[in-house]
């Protein structure tokens, strides 16, 4: 009976170090709609607002997940236009506050969920939520002319309760932004516009052995539109859509670690056109 148990219990420990083993970021667009019908064409585009969101979790529920550092955010069909909408440079908006000027600027808001822990394995293991605290950031987007820059703060409020809570506060004063482009790709051999941004030093690790995963993102963009010679033209716009449904697509690559190389994931959400 002695041995069988050591038997049982081998084999526990074997499937334990298995499961530690596979655990791995899961990553999904939950959000993916435009506010405004239609396909639209290049010769009669049609302005529209989107609304956006994606997790990032683990297989193992009680682990936050692994530090991305770089994302491509776009949608079949959709493409943009920074430069005919009023702008403002990133070294402005990269600052303690916002200045009043750059309000005419902003094109969308949101909410970036995120869980702060030791870089290397705490009392519950290895990136272990119980040993994380959440850190929850007021999302503000804002047209620089080629892109968006993403403006987040924490407005100096405590810790949420807990990692379920949409409250903004994190346990660091957050005041900073991070700069993005739009860079022409297809997606769905359609014609589409990613937005790419690579997260700064200072969000992925705010302080010296602290990880900060992106555990939630919801964003919106405005409906933002102007008559250009005879034509309306939005800063978002559908110039196109195959069948009824358009792919919305999120790109993720991770940071590379002494013992993990960078690695990149996809995830994509279908929606009505």
């Amino acid at each position: 009976m002695r041995k069988l148990w050591i038997a049982v219990l081998a084999l526990a420990a074997l499937f334990a170090v298995a499961s530690v083993a596979v655990a791995t970021n899961v990553y999904s667009v939950h959000l993916a709609k435009t506010t405004v019908r239609g396909k639209g064409t290049a010769a009669k585009p049609i302005p529209t607002g989107l609304s956006f969101g994606f997790k990032v979790e683990d297989s193992d529920a009680s682990k936050r997940g692994t530090v991305i550092e770089q994302y491509a955010i776009g949608s079949e069909g959709l493409a943009t236009n920074p430069k005919l909408f009023p702008k403002c440079a990133f070294t402005d908006l990269d600052d303690a506050t916002v200045p009043a000027r750059c309000e005419k600027a902003l094109v969308g808001e949101g909410l970036v969920k995120n869980a702060a822990g030791p870089s290397t394995p705490g009392p519950g293991g290895e990136r272990a939520l119980s040993d994380s605290t959440p850190c929850n950031l007021q999302l503000r987007l804002y047209n620089d002319g080629d892109g968006m820059t993403l403006r987040l703060d924490s407005n100096g409020r405590p810790i949420p309760p807990n990692f379920e809570s949409d409250a903004v506060g994190c346990a660091l004063p957050i005041a900073t932004a991070i700069n993005g482009k739009f860079v022409k790709r297809k997606i769905a051999g359609v014609t589409a516009g990613d937005f790419v941004f690579t997260v700064p030093q200072n969000l992925k690790h705010p302080l010296s052995g602290i990880d900060n995963s992106v555990r939630r993102s919801d964003n919106k963009i405005f409906l933002e539109r102007k008559k250009v010679k005879g034509k309306m033209r939005g800063f978002y716009e559908k110039v196109g859509c195959k069948g009824n449904k358009r792919t919305v697509r999120a790109t993720f690559i991770t940071e590379a670690t002494s013992t993990q190389p960078s690695q990149k994931f996809t995830a994509t959400k279908t929606a009505r056109c």
